[in-house]
């Protein structure tokens, strides 16, 4: 009589109770950091600030040092708030990786370590933050916190339950993947606008007047190591870069919407455990289009436009939520 081999990583044996319970609370924590750190940013940039929008991004100098001028308007505690999530985040980090270690976590230990180093090169760059006129410091800071809650997402799915085997769902997979993929670049535009303080450069919908659509500055637009011009009175200058940036998101945003949309609907109608994953895509999609189209229309207030650096991060865990359900147990590819 033949024997049935066990899965190499059942779902009991992938994750201690312990180790759970870490990367659950990180994941909460790192979400918490994602929204202060969009909050922090957006007001500190003067968006939504009393005399708006002539507070937008004002550069002063502090000891030799740029700062935003509209920072002094950020609210304290959001700043000691932010801190303290970020340094407990960091210890609990540390705690996943040890734990991973011990345990021998299979083939995602190394997730684990790639999260831990991707906290300390974000602790250094968040103690020492070089000039604000540097929009790769904004873009990394944003994509780092994005990287690791999808990681920690991943993470504690895979230690709590394994994905199916469906056959008619293997097909589905690769899509998903090319969706989160996607999510992410779209995030990556929405920070490249954040950072380069194109946020005013279109405040109409749907197009940009003056759109340079021949000859316009197209490689200093998407050059990772610009930094921004500013004039003599310390306001930046965007021109007609800020309107290549503003509105390459914009047409990121209709191809995102389209995949996205067309991912959530398949994933929905392939019924069963797959339905809930596709219900989750479809309404943080529309509520990512909704938030969008509200901060255009009401002149970017700072909670419409945190709520919408929030919703992104929910519409990537809802994708990365799909490809857990689409990964079959290890040892059954």
């Amino acid at each position: 009589m033949s024997k049935t081999l066990p899965d190499a990583h059942p779902p009991a044996a992938h994750g201690s109770n312990l180790y759970t319970l870490l990367i659950f609370v990180s994941i909460l924590l790192v979400l918490i950091v994602v929204v202060l750190s969009a909050y922090l940013r957006l007001a500190g940039s003067g968006l939504g600030c009393a005399d708006w929008p002539a507070c937008y991004a004002l550069i002063k100098s502090q000891g030799g040092s740029e700062s935003l001028a509209a920072a002094h308007r950020v609210p304290p505690w959001a700043t000691v708030i932010h801190r303290l999530v970020a340094s407990t985040l960091g210890v609990l980090v540390l705690g996943i990786a040890v734990a991973a270690w011990r345990r021998q976590a299979g083939q995602y230990a190394w997730m684990t370590f790639a999260v831990l180093l991707l906290t300390v090169f974000l602790s250094v760059l968040g103690y020492k933050t070089p000039s604000p006129l540097l929009p790769w410091v904004t873009l990394s800071n944003l994509l780092g916190g994005m990287a690791m809650l999808a990681m920690l997402w991943w993470l504690g799915q895979r230690s709590v339950s394994c994905g199916a085997d469906a056959a008619q769902a293997r097909g589905l997979r690769p899509w998903a993947v090319a969706g989160a993929g996607i999510v992410f670049f779209q995030i990556a535009l929405g920070g490249w606008v954040s950072a380069n303080f194109a946020a005013l450069a279109c405040t109409d919908l749907p197009g940009c007047g003056g759109y340079p659509w021949a000859g316009g500055p197209w490689y200093e637009s998407f050059n990772l190591l610009r930094v921004l011009p500013v004039t003599d009175g310390g306001t930046v200058i965007t021109g007609d870069t800020g309107k290549i940036i503003h509105l390459a998101h914009r047409l990121g945003a209709v191809f995102t919407s389209l995949y996205i949309g067309w991912l959530g609907w398949r994933a929905f109608s392939l019924g069963n455990r797959y339905r809930g994953a596709g219900i989750a895509i479809l309404v943080f999609l529309l509520l990512q289009i909704a938030l969008g189209i509200l901060a255009v229309r009401f002149s970017l207030p700072v909670t419409v436009v945190t709520g919408h650096n929030a919703s992104a991060a929910l519409l990537l865990l809802s994708v990365v939520n799909l490809i857990h359900h689409l990964t079959p147990p290890t040892g059954q590819r």
